[in-house]
């Protein structure tokens, strides 16, 4: 065995921690007020005109990456 363990003691017996009880959170002051959110005119008036932009420009992007994939292909002349 080895000789760095301490031998166990007869009364020493293995009992779970005394429980200790909740302590309590509480503030005596209310929660301090929420930032204000930032105001966004162009989506409010119409939400759609945001998402039309987004899939113009997608769509967009998409075609001239089918372009190029065409014309190193050897499908259309540049």
């Amino acid at each position: 065995m080895d000789e760095r363990i301490p031998d166990t003691q007869p009364s020493g017996a293995l009992v779970p921690p005394p429980r200790i009880p909740p302590t309590a959170v509480a503030t005596a002051a209310p929660m301090p007020p929420r930032p204000p959110r930032p105001h966004r005119p162009s989506l409010r008036r119409n939400p759609l005109t945001g998402l039309r932009t987004l899939v113009d420009t997608v769509l967009d992007e998409l075609d001239s990456v089918g372009d190029r994939v065409a014309a190193a292909l050897g499908l259309r002349r540049p």
